[in-house]
């Protein structure tokens, strides 16, 4: 993945190893050690929200340096602190994979995965034993508190290493639970998302939504978004049956993991630990014996009817609940067999009304493809307006039941559409007249097009880019510089050979935030993928050198009369040299002309300072004869 920074303080960026929130993480190259880590970067944004994260991320790193410590699967942390606006975590890199990209591989043997649950459980095991002081509180046990594949990678030794204690929490001894608002839904407890507060349940409840997802393959709870999810899991239901590959001794252990009551599930890290050696040991669980104990539990004529219900007599649980709904499943099969008798006496009446359906819709599409085919000239040959197209287009789609006659329209739609934003991404970037100015209107119109472009294509690439480009625009027009600079990012993330998101972060930073410095090194990216500089990028540059020249002089006044006044003068006087050269390349272009003569005056004040403090001191005798 491209990384926006080659350098910052100490560090060689490598490669950007992911993102997620307000940290991005790289791999990179510590100049002064000369080891290679992994470098997590913590943007400092404005209000509270983002000031709680920077607080997290701080807390965390200390609460894993303290682990790592006492448990050697849990990387080490260097250093931390503030670098260049970032808060900086240096870590330990650890060389393997991400248990994620293992799990979508599809590879992995129940063997596998309850080893590496029981790893995981073993780290847990430590950090939730810990007791230790920290900000003059004593605390009693850590939490990570977002258990997940991501945050689990497996070394090329095969074993387990838990990372980002980014959100890891410490226990009072005085109070149980501690608040955490951060995490992720799929892998949160109910009892998590009900308070919003953690402990070392929600860990173990995490592990075994790990676990089952290593033998499965895919989560126990999915829905189509997050507040859906939320809303499943917070009902308690039970998790979807495993497939019989899974041995059964494990799907006893995983649904106790997974119960619905927590005082059902395992309590601690180690009593889960245990249950998964016995496990690998071909010995009998915790799991299963309480199975056994529920098993007994149940009534002869119950035990009669689960026989009826085979997917319910492998289920591990065995929960009176899970007999009920057996006894509701029989009255179930006989309403299927019913209608099954009478779709079969019926079956010749059906199959005819079937046809009869089939042909009137078959004939309709036909009508409606007709009209697809008389509109798909108009939008090649661009005859007409995008706007007019598209309303045309979903006219054409509205009518059509199956969907199957607007097919032959979105090639030539999504070019066409693609065009148009093109048109606008080309204007702002080639005009060089500050009478023919692109503004947010023409962005707005720009993201609509570009919106339907990725509505027509969801996986286009270039397309969605182009849409993150201009949302970053738009973004960047209205000062919400934190959503500009992540639009802009993302957009050379999908595009990275293109350069007008780094034309887009440099203008953020400079005009925006003030940050000379990378908005010089964007720029320098954006010019090392082709793009020849025109007066805006020449007057962002100006504009760059000017900023740093200015506050060089401020800094300089800090330290007036001592040996780094001189240095810190001559650094501003080389920036406004650069910056009123860049100006007058350009004149009259932009606010160029009034900006030369201020510069000049500043330079003209640096000057007489430095002559000033270079001229001999007449009271030392070595500078009488000068």
């Amino acid at each position: 993945m491209k990384s926006l920074f080659e350098s910052i303080g100490d560090y060689q960026i490598v490669e950007k190893l992911g993102r997620g929130g307000m940290a991005d993480v790289y791999l990179a190259m510590n100049r002064k050690s000369g080891r290679r880590v992994a470098l997590k970067l913590v943007e400092h944004g404005a209000g509270p929200e983002a000031q709680e994260v920077v607080e997290a991320e701080r807390l965390g790193a200390e609460l894993q340096q303290h682990i790592s410590q006492a448990e050697p699967r849990v990387p080490a942390i260097y250093a931390s602190g503030e670098i260049d606006g970032y808060f900086f975590i240096e870590m330990e890199f650890v060389e393997g994979n991400d248990l994620s990209s293992l799990i979508g591989a599809g590879d992995l043997n129940s063997g596998e995965a309850a080893a590496w649950a029981r790893q995981l459980c073993g780290i847990l095991r430590v950090a939730h034993g810990m007791t230790l002081q920290v900000g003059g509180r004593e605390l009693r046990a850590i939490v990570h508190g977002d258990i997940k594949p991501k945050n689990i990678r497996i070394d090329t030794q095969g074993a387990v290493r838990v990372l980002d204690f980014g959100i890891a929490k410490g226990l009072s001894i005085t109070r149980r639970l501690t608040s955490n608002v951060f995490g992720s839904v799929a892998y949160s407890s109910p009892e998590r998302l009900d308070s919003g507060s953690i402990d070392e349940m929600s860990d173990l409840w995490a592990v075994g939504i790990v676990l089952y997802e290593m033998v499965e393959g895919r989560l126990p709870f999915e829905a189509a978004t997050n507040e859906r999810l939320e809303t499943i899991i917070r009902s308690r239901n039970s998790v979807r049956p495993l497939r019989d590959s899974c041995p059964i001794a494990l799907q006893q252990i995983i649904y106790k993991a997974l119960a619905s009551s927590s005082a059902s599930r395992y309590q601690s890290a180690t009593e889960f630990e245990s249950d998964l050696e016995l496990f690998l040991a071909g010995k009998e669980t915790l799991a299963a014996q309480e199975n056994e104990q529920t098993r007994r539990t149940v009534p002869v004529e119950d035990i009669e009817t689960r026989r009826s219900v085979p997917e319910v007599e492998h289920h591990p649980a065995m929960q009176p609940a899970l007999v009920t709904a057996a006894k509701a499943e029989t009255g179930l099969d006989r309403f299927y067999r019913e209608l099954l008798e009478y779709l079969f006496r019926w079956r010749k009446w059906i199959l005819t009304g079937g046809i009869v359906v089939f042909a009137c819709l078959g004939t309709w599409e036909g009508v409606v493809a007709h009209t697809a085919s008389q509109l798909k000239p108009d939008i090649v040959s661009g005859r007409l307006d995008v706007d007019s197209a598209w309303s045309k287009y979903m006219n054409v789609r509205e009518r059509s039941i199956l969907g199957l006659a607007t097919l032959s329209l979105r090639a030539p739609l999504r070019d066409l559409l693609l065009q148009n934003g093109e048109r606008v991404i080309n204007d702002y970037r080639n005009s060089d007249n500050p009478k023919v100015q692109v503004r947010e209107g023409d962005w707005l119109r720009c993201k609509r097009y570009l919106q339907r472009a990725v509505q027509l294509d969801s996986g286009d690439r270039k397309s969605t880019a182009m849409l993150e480009y201009a949302n970053g625009q738009i973004a960047r027009i209205n000062h919400r510089n934190s959503d500009a600079l992540n639009a802009f990012q993302h957009a050379a993330e999908l595009q990275p050979k293109w350069a007008d998101p780094y034309l887009g972060l440099a203008r953020t930073y400079i005009y925006n935030l003030g940050d000379s410095d990378r908005g010089t090194q964007a720029l320098e990216r954006a010019q090392g993928l082709g793009h020849t500089f025109g007066k805006r990028e020449i007057a962002m540059l100006a504009e760059s050198h000017r900023k740093r020249g200015l506050q060089g002089v401020e800094n300089a006044k800090l330290v007036e009369g001592t040996d780094q006044e001189k240095e810190l003068l001559k650094k501003a006087k080389s920036d406004l040299d650069e910056a009123l050269k860049n100006y007058l390349q350009i004149a009259p272009w932009g606010d160029s002309t009034e900006q030369i003569p201020e510069v000049q005056d500043s330079l003209g004040r640096v000057q007489i300072r430095l002559d000033e403090l270079e001229k001999p001191n007449p009271i030392l005798p070595w500078n009488w004869f000068k």
